[in-house]
């Protein structure tokens, strides 16, 4: 049954006896859940929004009320507000209730009327007498009925399964998570030692990341930050290594024909594959780290080679209020050795409506960035190979101007990468 496994079950139902069986199955399967009889508020979640629920089991009938649909749906609304984050938050919403199909309807409605933005990927209905039968007192489990509920619940994932395969993926990281502690954590006996050997563990790999040197002057918050680092490339191979298995279950028709995606929405993609959103002090080196500078030494007319350009087309460039940039490109190795410089490249910083022009004048030389969110407004950079620096860490401090971006590592390796093209070209010789 699929299932997350992570703690993301919520089950609302106000006769505990009721729903007892259902929690025996995902018990059975170890799958965790919440549980609500649904009568307090008080004891609700206090912020909806930190409740990141997958699938939601509700029991219509909180307040035996043997009214019409309508009324029935408006008795829960304040249970719906209390439980349901704001969307984006994809999950499904399963009616576990002795009610009929048709409030089904009713309740698609109450949400697209009163909380549109807390509405579910898709709502199913599983009555119970389908699956227990009740002898007056409590509810018993029909034959098979373990198996009946698993399979339609996963055929109604199915018919959502983008859902179902975020579910899977969650599920991927909750285990390898898990199995990544186990490694290290087994690398010793569990002991009067074993802290304190885990704790040299942590040091060593902090100290591969930072050097000996650097090492020595980090407070224990940060050498455990370093450390992790660590951690997360062990655990990113292990989630990649399942994916590309295939067991993120089956998800047909990927397409794109039939659907067009807008800019707006392509740049807020490329600003979570290529942006990290973190704030950064003036005395924290890292390659990515991007400082947004005045034009100095006229750098930016420079960068915007006249050879390049048309005379028109630079000038409305050199008028739209161009920000120069300076981008770390340190190898990461250099940092860990402690070395006292940094290499940067210097580049311009432009409003999306000019992509389209310095694209057209690409050369070697230029390294054009996707379009991403700056400020809540659709940017990119202009990098220039021909202007790279190397400065002392001590200068960078006292021009006093910290990064304001960080490009993360991926697209910095591609950078490396093209730049790297223009420096280990060996050419011939010829007559």
């Amino acid at each position: 049954m699929n299932l997350p496994n992570n703690g993301r079950i919520v089950i609302v139902d106000d006769n505990i006896n009721e729903v007892k069986p259902l929690m025996n199955i995902l018990s059975k399967r170890r799958i965790p859940f919440n549980y609500y009889d649904g009568t307090k508020i008080v004891d609700f979640p206090s912020d909806a929004d930190e409740n990141s629920l997958r699938v939601l089991f509700l029991d219509l009938n909180i307040f035996e009320l043997n009214k019409d649909a309508k009324t029935v749906i408006s008795s829960i609304d304040a249970i719906l507000r209390r439980i349901i984050p704001e969307n984006p938050n994809p999950y499904l919403l399963v009616i576990w209730s002795k009610q009929n199909h048709d409030y089904k309807q009713v309740l698609e409605q109450h949400f697209v009327d009163n909380m549109p933005a807390k509405s579910p990927a898709k709502i199913i209905f599983l009555q119970k007498s389908s699956y227990f039968d009740y002898d007056g007192q409590t509810w018993i489990p029909q034959t098979d009925c373990i198996q009946r509920i698993e399979n339609d619940l996963d055929n109604e994932l199915n018919t959502i399964s983008v859902l179902s395969s975020l579910i899977s993926w969650e599920n991927i990281i909750h285990a390898n998570t898990g199995a990544t502690i186990k490694e290290f954590s087994s690398l010793y006996e569990f002991d009067g030692n074993w802290d304190k050997r885990l704790k040299a563990v942590l040091y060593m790999m902090a100290e591969s990341i930072v050097g000996p040197s650097v090492i020595k002057n980090m407070s224990d918050n940060q050498k455990l930050s370093k450390a992790f680092s660590n951690f997360n490339s062990f655990l990113l191979d292990k989630i990649e290594n399942e994916v590309e298995d295939q067991k993120l279950g089956e998800l047909k028709n990927i397409l794109k024909a039939g659907v067009t995606i807008p800019p707006s929405i392509i740049a807020k993609i490329n600003t979570k594959l290529h942006l990290t959103n973190k704030e950064l002090t003036i005395t924290e080196f890292s390659q990515g780290n991007m400082y947004l500078l005045p034009n100095q030494q006229d750098m930016i007319n420079k960068i915007l080679w006249a050879e390049k350009f048309k005379n028109q087309k630079r000038s409305e460039l050199l008028d739209s209020s161009p920000q120069l940039v300076q981008l770390d490109i340190t190898p990461v190795c250099d940092y860990s050795q402690n070395k006292d410089y940094v290499r940067t490249v210097y580049g311009i910083l432009f409003d999306n409506t000019h992509f389209d022009e310095c694209r057209a004048n690409k050369t070697q030389f230029y390294y054009l960035t996707p379009i991403v969110e700056v400020s809540n407004r659709e940017k990119f950079m202009l990098f220039d190979f021909r202007f790279i620096e190397t400065t002392s860490k001590e200068e960078i401090i006292k021009r006093g101007v910290p990064p304001q971006l960080k490009l993360k590592k991926e697209i910095c390796t591609d950078i490396q990468s093209q730049l790297s093209n223009q420096i280990n070209r060996p050419g011939i010789s010829s007559l």
